[in-house]
Protein backbone atom coordinates (compact mmCIF):
# COMPACT_ATOMS: atom_id res chain seq x y z
CA UNK A 1 0.00 0.00 0.00
CA UNK A 2 2.85 2.44 0.91
CA UNK A 3 4.67 1.91 -2.58
CA UNK A 4 1.13 2.43 -4.55
CA UNK A 5 0.91 5.87 -2.48
CA UNK A 6 4.48 6.74 -3.18
CA UNK A 7 4.27 6.21 -7.01
CA UNK A 8 0.67 8.07 -6.89
CA UNK A 9 2.22 10.90 -5.06
CA UNK A 10 5.25 10.92 -7.89
CA UNK A 11 2.07 11.09 -11.07
CA UNK A 12 0.53 13.83 -9.32
CA UNK A 13 3.46 16.16 -8.61
CA UNK A 14 4.50 15.16 -12.10
CA UNK A 15 6.06 18.07 -14.10
CA UNK A 16 3.49 18.60 -16.85
CA UNK A 17 5.52 19.51 -19.46
CA UNK A 18 7.43 16.36 -20.03
CA UNK A 19 4.36 14.23 -20.91
CA UNK A 20 5.38 13.59 -24.56
CA UNK A 21 2.77 14.04 -27.54
CA UNK A 22 1.52 10.80 -28.88
CA UNK A 23 1.56 12.09 -32.50
CA UNK A 24 -1.50 10.34 -34.05
CA UNK A 25 -3.26 12.01 -36.45
CA UNK A 26 -6.81 14.11 -36.44
CA UNK A 27 -8.97 10.80 -38.17
CA UNK A 28 -7.92 8.11 -35.78
CA UNK A 29 -9.59 10.42 -32.98
CA UNK A 30 -12.52 12.23 -31.85
CA UNK A 31 -15.47 12.26 -29.41
CA UNK A 32 -15.18 7.84 -29.62
CA UNK A 33 -11.57 7.55 -28.65
CA UNK A 34 -10.94 4.03 -28.11
CA UNK A 35 -9.16 3.12 -25.35
CA UNK A 36 -9.72 0.99 -22.33
CA UNK A 37 -13.54 1.69 -20.60
CA UNK A 38 -11.82 2.11 -17.03
CA UNK A 39 -8.91 4.72 -18.40
CA UNK A 40 -12.01 6.54 -21.02
CA UNK A 41 -14.02 6.95 -17.94
CA UNK A 42 -11.30 8.30 -15.59
CA UNK A 43 -10.47 10.82 -18.62
CA UNK A 44 -13.69 11.55 -19.14
CA UNK A 45 -14.25 12.22 -15.46
CA UNK A 46 -11.15 14.55 -14.81
CA UNK A 47 -12.05 16.55 -18.04
CA UNK A 48 -15.60 17.26 -16.57
CA UNK A 49 -13.92 18.46 -13.38
CA UNK A 50 -12.12 20.65 -14.68
CA UNK A 51 -14.29 22.22 -17.19
CA UNK A 52 -16.06 22.88 -14.17
CA UNK A 53 -13.39 25.13 -13.59
CA UNK A 54 -12.89 26.24 -17.12
CA UNK A 55 -12.15 30.11 -16.10
CA UNK A 56 -9.17 29.24 -13.91
CA UNK A 57 -7.74 27.27 -15.86
CA UNK A 58 -8.10 29.56 -18.94
CA UNK A 59 -6.48 32.36 -16.74
CA UNK A 60 -3.62 29.92 -16.14
CA UNK A 61 -3.26 29.15 -19.83
CA UNK A 62 -3.32 32.90 -20.84
CA UNK A 63 -0.92 33.64 -18.23
CA UNK A 64 1.55 30.44 -19.86
CA UNK A 65 1.19 32.11 -23.35
CA UNK A 66 2.26 35.41 -21.81
CA UNK A 67 5.26 33.82 -19.91
CA UNK A 68 6.46 31.79 -22.12
CA UNK A 69 5.62 32.98 -26.05
CA UNK A 70 5.84 36.25 -25.21
CA UNK A 71 6.51 36.78 -29.30
CA UNK A 72 2.70 35.50 -29.97
CA UNK A 73 1.42 38.66 -27.61
CA UNK A 74 4.19 41.28 -27.94
CA UNK A 75 4.28 40.90 -31.77
CA UNK A 76 1.00 43.20 -31.55
CA UNK A 77 -0.78 41.47 -33.63
CA UNK A 78 -3.45 39.47 -31.00
CA UNK A 79 -5.28 41.70 -27.90
CA UNK A 80 -5.05 39.93 -24.86
CA UNK A 81 -9.14 39.92 -25.21
CA UNK A 82 -8.72 38.21 -27.93
CA UNK A 83 -6.14 35.93 -27.01
CA UNK A 84 -8.36 34.79 -23.57
CA UNK A 85 -11.32 33.98 -25.65
CA UNK A 86 -9.63 31.76 -28.32
CA UNK A 87 -7.61 30.04 -25.01
CA UNK A 88 -11.35 29.53 -23.03
CA UNK A 89 -12.72 27.90 -25.99
CA UNK A 90 -9.78 26.06 -27.45
CA UNK A 91 -9.83 24.40 -23.76
CA UNK A 92 -13.13 24.02 -23.83
CA UNK A 93 -13.19 21.98 -26.92
CA UNK A 94 -10.28 19.90 -25.74
CA UNK A 95 -12.20 18.80 -22.50
CA UNK A 96 -15.45 18.17 -23.66
CA UNK A 97 -13.50 16.00 -26.03
CA UNK A 98 -11.96 14.27 -23.47
CA UNK A 99 -14.91 14.07 -21.27
CA UNK A 100 -17.35 12.68 -24.68
CA UNK A 101 -19.61 15.93 -23.63
CA UNK A 102 -19.66 17.58 -27.35
CA UNK A 103 -23.34 18.49 -28.41
CA UNK A 104 -24.56 16.29 -30.95
CA UNK A 105 -24.39 18.23 -34.34
CA UNK A 106 -21.21 20.38 -33.17
CA UNK A 107 -17.93 20.23 -35.00
CA UNK A 108 -15.51 19.40 -32.12
CA UNK A 109 -13.03 21.20 -34.16
CA UNK A 110 -14.37 24.20 -34.39
CA UNK A 111 -12.83 26.59 -32.47
CA UNK A 112 -9.70 24.99 -33.33
CA UNK A 113 -10.46 25.87 -37.18
CA UNK A 114 -11.51 29.62 -36.26
CA UNK A 115 -8.16 29.64 -34.07
CA UNK A 116 -6.60 28.93 -37.11
CA UNK A 117 -8.22 31.07 -39.56
CA UNK A 118 -7.91 33.88 -37.44
CA UNK A 119 -4.48 34.09 -36.87
CA UNK A 120 -3.83 33.03 -40.27
CA UNK A 121 -5.67 36.29 -41.01
CA UNK A 122 -3.74 38.29 -38.30
CA UNK A 123 -0.61 36.80 -39.81
CA UNK A 124 1.14 35.36 -36.82
CA UNK A 125 3.53 32.56 -37.81
CA UNK A 126 1.98 28.91 -37.22
CA UNK A 127 5.08 28.04 -35.29
CA UNK A 128 4.07 30.63 -32.39
CA UNK A 129 0.51 29.58 -32.58
CA UNK A 130 1.17 25.39 -32.36
CA UNK A 131 3.50 26.31 -29.20
CA UNK A 132 0.54 28.19 -27.87
CA UNK A 133 -1.43 24.82 -28.35
CA UNK A 134 1.31 23.38 -26.37
CA UNK A 135 1.57 25.04 -24.05
CA UNK A 136 -2.33 24.87 -23.92
CA UNK A 137 -1.97 20.68 -23.59
CA UNK A 138 0.53 21.22 -20.38
CA UNK A 139 -1.96 23.81 -18.51
CA UNK A 140 -4.45 21.26 -19.29
CA UNK A 141 -2.44 17.68 -18.37
CA UNK A 142 -1.81 19.97 -15.10
CA UNK A 143 -5.25 21.06 -14.55
CA UNK A 144 -6.42 17.06 -14.58
CA UNK A 145 -3.74 16.03 -12.14
CA UNK A 146 -4.77 18.96 -9.93
CA UNK A 147 -8.24 17.20 -9.99
CA UNK A 148 -7.03 13.69 -10.02
CA UNK A 149 -5.62 14.88 -6.44
CA UNK A 150 -8.52 15.92 -5.33
CA UNK A 151 -10.29 12.09 -6.16
CA UNK A 152 -9.58 9.50 -4.07
CA UNK A 153 -10.12 6.97 -6.25
CA UNK A 154 -7.91 7.46 -9.30
CA UNK A 155 -5.30 4.62 -10.04
CA UNK A 156 -1.82 6.00 -10.44
CA UNK A 157 -0.90 3.48 -13.20
CA UNK A 158 -4.38 5.31 -15.04
CA UNK A 159 -2.86 8.16 -15.08
CA UNK A 160 0.07 7.82 -17.73
CA UNK A 161 -2.54 6.62 -19.75
CA UNK A 162 -4.96 9.84 -19.01
CA UNK A 163 -2.42 11.69 -20.24
CA UNK A 164 -1.71 9.91 -23.55
CA UNK A 165 -5.45 10.60 -24.37
CA UNK A 166 -4.83 14.75 -23.36
CA UNK A 167 -1.73 15.07 -25.78
CA UNK A 168 -3.99 12.65 -28.48
CA UNK A 169 -6.41 14.96 -28.10
CA UNK A 170 -4.14 18.23 -27.91
CA UNK A 171 -2.18 16.89 -30.95
CA UNK A 172 -5.52 16.30 -32.88
CA UNK A 173 -7.20 20.13 -31.95
CA UNK A 174 -3.62 21.52 -33.29
CA UNK A 175 -3.86 19.60 -36.61
CA UNK A 176 -6.96 21.02 -37.12
CA UNK A 177 -5.54 24.56 -36.15
CA UNK A 178 -2.62 24.14 -38.64
CA UNK A 179 -4.82 22.56 -41.82
CA UNK A 180 -6.96 25.47 -41.17
CA UNK A 181 -4.30 27.56 -40.83
CA UNK A 182 -2.65 26.75 -44.18
CA UNK A 183 -5.69 26.65 -46.22
CA UNK A 184 -6.56 30.35 -45.12
CA UNK A 185 -3.12 31.35 -45.78
CA UNK A 186 -2.97 29.88 -49.01
CA UNK A 187 -6.59 31.74 -49.43
CA UNK A 188 -5.32 35.15 -48.48
CA UNK A 189 -2.10 34.32 -51.02
CA UNK A 190 -4.38 33.39 -53.97
CA UNK A 191 -6.17 36.59 -52.99
CA UNK A 192 -2.97 38.96 -52.48
CA UNK A 193 -1.63 37.47 -55.88
CA UNK A 194 -5.62 38.59 -57.52
CA UNK A 195 -5.09 42.07 -56.34
CA UNK A 196 -2.03 42.70 -57.59
CA UNK A 197 -3.03 41.22 -61.28
CA UNK A 198 -5.60 43.54 -60.89
CA UNK A 199 -3.44 46.42 -59.64
CA UNK A 200 -0.98 46.04 -62.62
CA UNK A 201 -4.07 45.68 -65.42
CA UNK A 202 -5.45 49.07 -64.01
CA UNK A 203 -2.11 50.74 -64.18
CA UNK A 204 -1.80 49.24 -67.48
CA UNK A 205 -5.43 50.26 -68.90
CA UNK A 206 -4.39 54.17 -67.12
CA UNK A 207 -5.77 54.10 -63.79
CA UNK A 208 -3.08 55.76 -62.40
CA UNK A 209 -3.98 59.33 -63.54
CA UNK A 210 -5.39 59.30 -60.38
CA UNK A 211 -3.02 60.50 -58.15
CA UNK A 212 -5.00 58.04 -54.78
CA UNK A 213 -4.97 55.12 -56.66
CA UNK A 214 -1.41 55.49 -58.18
CA UNK A 215 -0.49 55.85 -55.05
CA UNK A 216 -1.88 53.07 -53.37
CA UNK A 217 -1.35 50.82 -56.27
CA UNK A 218 2.42 51.50 -56.49
CA UNK A 219 2.93 50.62 -52.68
CA UNK A 220 1.01 47.63 -52.73
CA UNK A 221 3.00 46.32 -55.81
CA UNK A 222 6.01 47.24 -54.05
CA UNK A 223 6.91 50.22 -56.70
CA UNK A 224 8.73 53.72 -56.85
CA UNK A 225 6.38 56.26 -56.27
CA UNK A 226 8.96 58.66 -57.58
CA UNK A 227 10.77 58.96 -60.56
CA UNK A 228 10.21 57.46 -63.95
CA UNK A 229 8.91 53.73 -65.32
CA UNK A 230 9.46 52.23 -68.28
CA UNK A 231 6.89 49.12 -69.71
CA UNK A 232 8.96 45.98 -71.62
CA UNK A 233 6.93 43.46 -73.75
CA UNK A 234 8.12 39.93 -74.17
CA UNK A 235 6.57 37.56 -77.30
CA UNK A 236 5.97 34.06 -76.11
CA UNK A 237 8.76 31.99 -77.69
CA UNK A 238 7.33 28.78 -79.40
CA UNK A 239 5.33 28.03 -76.72
CA UNK A 240 6.96 29.59 -73.45
CA UNK A 241 7.83 32.98 -72.25
CA UNK A 242 10.34 35.07 -73.92
CA UNK A 243 12.26 36.28 -70.75
CA UNK A 244 12.99 33.50 -67.41
CA UNK A 245 12.81 35.38 -64.08
CA UNK A 246 12.58 39.03 -65.52
CA UNK A 247 11.98 40.17 -61.86
CA UNK A 248 14.74 38.81 -60.47
CA UNK A 249 17.20 39.60 -62.65
CA UNK A 250 16.18 43.11 -62.75
CA UNK A 251 16.05 43.36 -58.94
CA UNK A 252 19.36 41.80 -58.89
CA UNK A 253 20.49 45.13 -60.51
CA UNK A 254 18.64 47.43 -58.17
CA UNK A 255 15.57 47.46 -60.43
CA UNK A 256 11.84 46.74 -59.01
CA UNK A 257 9.41 45.73 -61.26
CA UNK A 258 6.19 43.61 -61.31
CA UNK A 259 4.92 41.44 -64.79
CA UNK A 260 1.38 40.10 -65.94
CA UNK A 261 1.05 38.00 -69.23
CA UNK A 262 -1.48 39.69 -71.62
CA UNK A 263 -2.61 38.43 -75.09
CA UNK A 264 0.15 36.27 -75.50
CA UNK A 265 2.80 38.82 -74.23
CA UNK A 266 4.77 39.02 -71.04
CA UNK A 267 4.45 42.48 -70.18
CA UNK A 268 6.20 44.11 -67.15
CA UNK A 269 5.87 47.26 -65.33
CA UNK A 270 9.76 48.63 -64.06
CA UNK A 271 10.45 51.89 -61.52
CA UNK A 272 13.62 53.04 -63.20
CA UNK A 273 14.19 56.30 -60.97
CA UNK A 274 16.77 58.08 -62.49
CA UNK A 275 17.82 55.27 -64.40
CA UNK A 276 18.16 54.54 -67.94
CA UNK A 277 15.88 52.17 -70.47
CA UNK A 278 19.32 51.03 -71.85
CA UNK A 279 20.43 49.79 -68.14
CA UNK A 280 16.41 47.87 -67.89
CA UNK A 281 17.68 46.01 -71.39
CA UNK A 282 21.49 45.51 -70.11
CA UNK A 283 20.08 43.80 -67.03
CA UNK A 284 17.86 41.17 -69.09
CA UNK A 285 20.74 40.19 -70.64
CA UNK A 286 21.11 36.34 -70.65
CA UNK A 287 17.22 35.84 -69.57
CA UNK A 288 15.55 36.45 -73.21
CA UNK A 289 14.22 33.71 -74.88
CA UNK A 290 12.51 35.84 -77.85
CA UNK A 291 11.95 39.04 -79.00
CA UNK A 292 11.74 41.44 -76.16
CA UNK A 293 11.00 45.60 -76.57
CA UNK A 294 11.55 48.06 -73.81
CA UNK A 295 9.29 51.28 -73.97
CA UNK A 296 11.65 54.50 -73.57
CA UNK A 297 10.62 56.49 -69.71
CA UNK A 298 7.73 58.10 -68.87
CA UNK A 299 7.96 60.44 -65.94
CA UNK A 300 4.61 59.62 -64.69
CA UNK A 301 2.30 56.53 -63.61
CA UNK A 302 -0.16 58.07 -65.78
CA UNK A 303 2.29 57.50 -69.00
CA UNK A 304 2.21 53.69 -68.35
CA UNK A 305 -0.72 52.59 -71.08
CA UNK A 306 1.32 54.19 -73.91
CA UNK A 307 4.70 53.17 -72.46
CA UNK A 308 3.50 49.43 -72.71
CA UNK A 309 1.60 50.44 -76.22
CA UNK A 310 4.90 51.59 -77.25
CA UNK A 311 6.80 48.38 -75.96
CA UNK A 312 4.88 46.40 -77.90
CA UNK A 313 5.51 48.57 -81.09
CA UNK A 314 9.12 47.93 -80.28
CA UNK A 315 8.58 44.10 -80.27
CA UNK A 316 7.10 44.50 -84.00
CA UNK A 317 10.32 45.90 -85.54
CA UNK A 318 12.35 42.69 -84.53
CA UNK A 319 12.60 40.14 -87.57
CA UNK A 320 10.86 36.59 -86.86
CA UNK A 321 13.08 34.14 -85.94
CA UNK A 322 15.39 37.01 -83.81
CA UNK A 323 16.27 36.44 -79.95
CA UNK A 324 16.88 40.24 -79.16
CA UNK A 325 16.07 43.12 -76.89
CA UNK A 326 14.92 46.42 -78.96
CA UNK A 327 14.57 49.63 -77.27
CA UNK A 328 11.89 51.54 -79.14
CA UNK A 329 14.23 54.75 -79.52
CA UNK A 330 16.98 52.78 -81.30
CA UNK A 331 14.57 51.59 -83.63
CA UNK A 332 11.89 54.61 -84.41
CA UNK A 333 12.19 54.52 -88.44
CA UNK A 334 11.13 50.84 -88.22
CA UNK A 335 8.53 51.51 -85.07
CA UNK A 336 6.97 54.33 -87.35
CA UNK A 337 6.35 51.09 -89.87
CA UNK A 338 5.25 48.95 -87.31
CA UNK A 339 2.63 51.20 -85.93
CA UNK A 340 1.31 52.08 -89.16
CA UNK A 341 1.02 48.46 -90.91
CA UNK A 342 -1.33 49.62 -93.23
CA UNK A 343 0.96 52.91 -94.79
CA UNK A 344 3.45 49.97 -94.55
CA UNK A 345 2.35 48.01 -97.09
CA UNK A 346 1.05 49.84 -99.52
CA UNK A 347 5.18 51.75 -99.21
CA UNK A 348 5.96 48.19 -99.98
CA UNK A 349 3.45 47.37 -102.84
CA UNK A 350 4.32 50.97 -104.17
CA UNK A 351 7.95 51.05 -104.05
CA UNK A 352 8.80 47.23 -104.76
CA UNK A 353 5.78 45.81 -106.21
CA UNK A 354 7.60 45.06 -109.68
CA UNK A 355 10.48 43.21 -108.10
CA UNK A 356 8.01 41.64 -105.52
CA UNK A 357 6.24 39.82 -108.92
CA UNK A 358 9.27 38.44 -110.27
CA UNK A 359 10.15 34.48 -109.40
CA UNK A 360 11.41 33.63 -105.89
CA UNK A 361 14.68 33.07 -107.01
CA UNK A 362 15.35 35.93 -108.59
CA UNK A 363 13.40 38.08 -106.69
CA UNK A 364 15.24 37.37 -103.35
CA UNK A 365 18.81 38.05 -105.14
CA UNK A 366 17.74 41.53 -106.23
CA UNK A 367 16.20 42.01 -103.03
CA UNK A 368 19.57 40.90 -101.38
CA UNK A 369 21.36 42.88 -103.48
CA UNK A 370 19.66 45.96 -103.31
CA UNK A 371 19.43 45.97 -98.92
CA UNK A 372 23.35 45.24 -99.11
CA UNK A 373 24.13 47.89 -101.26
CA UNK A 374 21.76 50.71 -99.25
CA UNK A 375 23.56 49.29 -96.29
CA UNK A 376 27.15 49.57 -97.85
CA UNK A 377 25.92 53.40 -98.50
CA UNK A 378 25.54 52.70 -102.19
CA UNK A 379 29.20 51.54 -102.95
CA UNK A 380 29.15 48.68 -105.31
CA UNK A 381 32.74 47.85 -104.25
CA UNK A 382 31.89 47.48 -100.91
CA UNK A 383 28.34 45.49 -101.92
CA UNK A 384 30.41 43.16 -104.06
CA UNK A 385 33.12 42.20 -100.77
CA UNK A 386 29.73 41.26 -98.93
CA UNK A 387 27.95 39.43 -101.64
CA UNK A 388 31.37 37.62 -102.43
CA UNK A 389 30.98 38.83 -106.67
CA UNK A 390 32.32 40.87 -108.35
CA UNK A 391 31.21 44.58 -108.71
CA UNK A 392 30.19 44.34 -112.14
CA UNK A 393 27.65 41.52 -110.92
CA UNK A 394 26.54 44.07 -108.62
CA UNK A 395 25.98 47.27 -111.32
CA UNK A 396 24.20 44.55 -113.12
CA UNK A 397 21.76 43.69 -110.72
CA UNK A 398 21.27 47.57 -110.11
CA UNK A 399 20.65 47.61 -113.74
CA UNK A 400 18.24 45.30 -113.38
CA UNK A 401 16.05 46.96 -110.60
CA UNK A 402 16.18 49.93 -112.06
CA UNK A 403 14.36 48.75 -115.16
CA UNK A 404 12.13 47.40 -112.77
CA UNK A 405 11.70 50.09 -110.20
CA UNK A 406 13.16 52.94 -111.36
CA UNK A 407 16.50 55.35 -109.94
CA UNK A 408 17.96 53.69 -107.40
CA UNK A 409 20.60 56.94 -106.79
CA UNK A 410 19.51 60.47 -104.47
CA UNK A 411 18.82 60.53 -100.58
CA UNK A 412 14.97 60.65 -101.24
CA UNK A 413 14.82 57.83 -103.58
CA UNK A 414 17.42 55.40 -100.96
CA UNK A 415 15.13 56.84 -98.28
CA UNK A 416 12.11 55.25 -100.04
CA UNK A 417 14.05 51.68 -101.36
CA UNK A 418 15.35 51.64 -97.07
CA UNK A 419 11.88 52.17 -95.43
CA UNK A 420 10.19 49.81 -98.07
CA UNK A 421 12.52 47.28 -97.27
CA UNK A 422 12.08 47.26 -93.96
CA UNK A 423 8.47 47.26 -94.31
CA UNK A 424 8.81 44.02 -95.97
CA UNK A 425 10.75 42.29 -93.03
CA UNK A 426 8.15 43.18 -90.57
CA UNK A 427 5.29 42.28 -92.80
CA UNK A 428 6.60 39.03 -92.73
CA UNK A 429 7.37 39.01 -88.84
Amino acid sequence: MRSANASKARLLSARPGRIPSVGMTVESIGPGIEETGDVAAVAARLARATLADLDAVTDRLVAEILSENPDYYEAALVSEPDLRTSCRSNIERVLQLLGECVTEGEDPYDAAKRTGRRRAEQRVALDLVLRSFRLGGRVVWSSALDAARRESDVEPEMLLDVATSIWTVVDAVSSSVADSYRRTELEMLRADEQRRRVLIDELLRGAGEDPAFADEALRTLGLSTEGAYAVVAAEDGQGSIGLLEPEEALACHGLHSVWQTRSGALIGIVAIGDRSVEEVAAALGRKIRAKVGVSPAVPRCAGIPQARELALVALRTIPPGVVRTVSLDDYLPQALLARSPDLADRLVDRTLGPVLALPQGERELLLTTLATWLDADCSAKATAGRLYCHRNTVLNRLSRIESLLGPVHGAQRCVWLSLALQARTLRSA
